[in-house]
């Protein structure tokens, strides 16, 4: 039998907001669950707990993301202020499935929603296309600005300035220990750089850690400063970095303090941002929500009350006049004892963790498993734009026209409140998830 030797895969993700101020009545929100059956980070999920995410109301993306967001509410984080990354935990798992086969794979494919590689691959394509066509967005910018500077030499915007601040990349990395048997197959590095334009790198086992930190915070602008405490262990490392900076496409006015009515009836004090703007706004008896705008195609969906089928309310939202007031915020999340791990356990996808049975053979030669999956995620908005950042690890062993007047509808985040970052795809993709809830 082969000794099982160490590989940890990590992925980063980053992405940067900012935010909005004012307000007026809104509806109560549902962003927490009351009493809802938990499970300790390190232990089994419950049948009941199980229950709760295979059933979770539908968000309107993708059933993982759906599952992901409820099951971490069921693990304790119901009535707390987080924020998650499932594209940066998926794409973690693209590149653990690309380097699996056998049962690991279809397991891992089964945990994604994908029937094979395929459309694995695709749905990969796009994410990798959503980050070429925002840089193509800001490249083309910067020609017409350059082009009416070179005509009014003396010509200069706001709108430049921004513009050489935004950034949304998706990169990859694979890392060996140089000083543990084993080494990544050419064939799993010539797929990963094809499907995943992921590089390969490797050093001492001494030095590990410190070369995939360096790497991490510079993808991440130092958001995100490391995520490995000591590799010495661990015989390879998978590195996904998703990195977003955009300003809002029409800045917000920064409002004093006021007050935040908490998930717990407390009411605390907030910076608070806001604006009056025609923005695609949607409300029912159980939800209301708006749909900011960010430069280069993004968007960051607030939402009061009922987020079920959100992309749903997303596409009958209607351009209204808005009266929008958001609190400022910084929200920072840790998912590192085994949540995450759990988490695709309850999908089914237990195999991968199993040091007699995972199959890595085609990504590695010596055998793996996956010891841990672990992401830290960060997420600020203020009155120019957005700013996050998220890590994901997997460990293993041997991711128009102007309108008539009119009154504006009124949309305060004064009480607890969720938050979406998504692409501006026909079928958006979930960059971040979060709520605010005290």
């Amino acid at each position: 039998m082969k000794l099982k030797t160490t590989l940890s895969l990590f992925l980063a993700a980053l992405l940067l907001l900012s935010c909005f101020t004012g307000c007026a009545g809104a509806e109560p929100t549902g962003t927490t669950a009351g009493n809802q059956p938990q499970v300790r980070n390190n232990e089994p999920a419950s049948a009941e707990v199980l229950s709760a995410v295979t059933n979770a109301k539908p968000l309107g993306f993708t059933a993982f993301d759906s599952q992901l967001v409820e099951y971490l509410k069921q693990t304790g984080k119901a009535d707390e202020n987080f924020t998650v990354s499932p594209l940066s935990f998926k794409a973690a798992l693209t590149m653990a499935a690309l380097g699996a086969e056998g049962e690991t794979q279809a397991q891992l494919l089964a945990a994604l929603g994908f029937r094979n590689l395929e459309e694995l691959r695709a749905w990969y394509s796009t994410v990798l296309a959503g980050a070429d066509n925002f840089e193509a967005f800001f490249a083309e910018m910067e020609k017409e600005n350059a082009a009416y500077q070179s005509e009014f030499p003396g010509f200069s915007s706001s709108a430049a300035n921004k513009e050489r601040q935004s950034a949304y990349r998706v990169v990859n990395s694979v890392w060996s220990n140089q000083e543990l048997p084993g080494e990544f197959r050419q064939s799993f590095l010539d797929d990963i750089a094809k499907t995943c334009r992921a590089e390969a790198c490797s050093a001492k086992a001494a030095e590990l850690a410190d070369a995939v930190n360096a790497w991490v915070k510079e993808q991440t602008n130092g958001l995100i400063p490391s995520i490995l405490d000591d590799a010495s262990e661990v015989s390879a490392v998978l590195v996904n970095a998703l990195y977003l900076k955009s300003g809002w496409e029409s800045s917000f006015r920064k409002l004093e303090e006021r007050a935040f009515t908490t998930v717990s009836g407390e009411t605390v004090q907030k910076p608070f941002m806001g604006k009056t703007s025609r923005l695609n706004y949607y409300s029912d008896e159980k939800t209301q929500l708006v749909r900011v705008p960010l430069q280069g195609g993004m968007s960051m969906v607030f939402v009061l009350g009922d987020d079920t089928n959100l992309a749903e309310k997303l596409s009958k939202a209607e351009s209204r006049l808005v009266e929008l007031t958001v609190p400022m915020f910084d929200v920072e999340t840790s998912l590192d004892k085994k949540e995450l791990v759990n988490y695709l356990r309850l999908l089914g996808c237990d195999r991968m963790f199993d040091g007699q049975k995972a199959e890595f053979d085609p990504m590695y030669t010596s055998s793996l498993y996956v010891g841990d999956i672990i992401q830290k995620a960060k997420v600020h908005i203020d009155e120019e734009g957005l700013e996050a950042a998220a890590v994901t690890a997997l460990a293993m062993y041997a991711g128009a026209m102007m309108p008539k007047p009119e009154e504006p509808v009124s949309f305060c985040a004064d009480r607890p409140f969720s938050f979406y970052v998504v692409n501006g795809g026909e079928t958006p993709e979930l960059l971040f998830w979060g709520q605010i809830v005290k």
